[in-house]
């Protein structure tokens, strides 16, 4: 159970980190805050999918719900870190 939610959440974070890598901002106004947040994320994310490769260690079920909550989060944004951040 626990190598499946560690693959789970190895799944999740790269396609999370790969989806705001691959984000095309297409006309979109170019701001440096917004830029350096979303390269932290992506830092964050891909380091946490290298970890769970180079040290692999038991994943309990809040992680994974944890990376795939992430992974939703993103893909709903379409990888635009801005869009995360913007209130309701």
């Amino acid at each position: 159970m626990h190598n499946l939610l560690a693959l789970i959440a190895l799944f999740a974070y790269s396609v999370a980190s790969l989806r705001i890598l691959a984000y095309r901002r297409e006309g979109a106004r170019h701001r440096h805050h917004i830029s350096w947040f979303a390269w932290l994320l992506l830092a964050v994310l891909g380091g946490s999918a290298i970890e769970l490769i180079v040290h692999a260690k038991t994943v309990g079920f809040f992680e994974a719900a944890r990376a795939v909550t992430f992974t939703i989060l993103v893909f709903g944004a379409r990888g635009n870190v801005a869009r995360l951040l913007r209130s309701a």
